[in-house]
């Protein structure tokens, strides 16, 4: 029962908070039960802190082309203009690459890891 309650106080404490910094499928939970069953606690961390926000290539790329276009390099911009377009094309199959690559990543699978590596580069 007090699971449940406990449960439910955390949900409404992240419905009240900003879901932008403290959404709760960022938080991983675990739970841990000593050998003979007469103790056990649940620990939730959200790792989406250890990790610093490192602008996306995308919007890295916009930025650039407006300094480009700023200095009339048209050029450049023409070069920027396209990846750009090219990336928001292949943008949800990047994504759903890059979700399989991290997994195998982390399960030291790293001959799969190479060729989606180079899949995703592909794309760019």
């Amino acid at each position: 029962m007090f699971s449940r309650n406990f449960n439910k106080l955390f949900n409404e404490l992240f419905n009240d908070l900003d879901r932008d910094i403290f959404n709760p499928n960022n938080f991983e939970r675990k739970h841990y039960t000593s050998d003979d069953g007469s103790f056990s606690f649940t620990m939730y961390t959200n790792n989406s802190f250890n990790t610093p926000n490192k602008p996306s290539e995308l919007l890295l790329l916009k930025q650039e082309l407006d300094v480009v276009v700023e200095k009339q390099d048209f050029e450049k911009a023409v070069e920027l203009r396209d990846k750009i377009k090219k990336l928001e094309s292949h943008k949800e199959k990047i994504s759903e690459l890059q979700k399989e690559l991290d997994s195998c990543i982390k399960i030291q699978n790293f001959e799969r890891a190479i060729e989606l590596r180079n899949e995703i580069n592909s794309l760019k």
